[in-house]
């Protein structure tokens, strides 16, 4: 495992998935898969975010878990083994952070999902892939309660640093109603190693959470916003809003309030991440 250094500005990597569309691949629910079918796809994504400077490459595993996974004829620990391997493959130098996303269903008493279950979900990604990344990431949660057990289960079963984010909306809330004070205070309890934003809107929209977030944790702050919203093309393709050079002009931003990981969500590429490397 590497030793991750939260002192100076480190890069995170950009988007997989908006990538995989812009290389031709229609959406599906089970994208992770391409590990397995499309190996060589997968790595020439990773290859292009650590070319362009990236210091952490995410594993292709963020929509995988065993509730989404449950009719596939691939089960969770081989398709998170097969994500780390392309990550590793592509990028060996780099720090390899497993991904995890949301569940993708509610827990009790919003929706079906047990405590129990949901325990059960993370856990079984986490024992998959935690001898062999150097950091695990839950992202894109709005349910404080159902990273709350990612978490958690992150902290009872491996040593490993913790990273965690939210999305907010631009009232400052996650859709859920979670505030930016209450998810410092809940993350910082449960002693992960970093904590923050990202997907959300675009990076300028952005700033008055940052600036809450900086002012306010006592924690490493991670900022990974999409590039902007996106536009359909009337080729069908999604065109994002915010170029590499907006975006990197709102990271110098976001390094003068004190932010210690910058990477790129939905809409980003490895041309936004190289240019966010020139400000190392």
């Amino acid at each position: 495992m590497r030793k991750i250094d939260y002192t100076g500005f480190q890069l995170f990597d950009g988007a997989m998935g908006t990538r995989l569309l812009e290389l031709g691949f229609q959406f599906r629910p089970k994208m992770e898969e391409l590990n397995l079918t499309h190996p060589h796809i997968i790595q020439q994504v990773h290859q292009e975010y650590a070319d362009a400077g990236a210091d952490f490459i995410t594993t292709a595993t963020f929509g995988v878990n065993g509730y989404k996974y449950q009719d596939s004829p691939h089960s969770v620990s081989e398709i998170v083994m097969a994500a780390i391997h392309n990550a590793k493959r592509a990028a060996p130098s780099k720090c390899i952070v497993l991904d995890i996303g949301p569940i993708g269903q509610l827990l009790e008493p919003y929706g079906d999902m047990t405590e129990q279950a949901c325990y059960g979900y993370f856990e079984e990604i986490i024992k998959a892939g935690k001898d062999h990344v150097d950091a695990i990431l839950f992202e894109t949660f709005m349910d404080l309660e159902e990273i709350s057990i990612g978490i958690r289960c992150a902290k009872d079963i491996t040593s490993l640093p913790v990273l965690a984010t939210m999305t907010f909306n631009r009232d400052g809330r996650t859709m859920m109603g979670v505030s930016v004070e209450t998810m410092i205070e809940t993350f910082e309890s449960m002693g992960v190693d970093v904590l923050g934003v990202n997907c959300s809107w675009g990076p300028q929209d952005l700033i008055p959470v940052v600036e809450q977030l900086c002012k306010q944790s006592k924690t490493p702050i991670i900022v990974q916003p999409n590039a902007g919203l996106p536009h359909t093309q009337e080729d069908g393709s999604l065109h994002y809003d915010i170029d590499a050079k907006e975006f990197t002009d709102v990271a110098r931003r976001y390094l003068s309030l004190g932010v210690s990981i910058i990477g790129g969500c939905c809409g980003t590429d490895s041309k936004t991440i190289r240019q966010i490397s020139s400000l190392k």
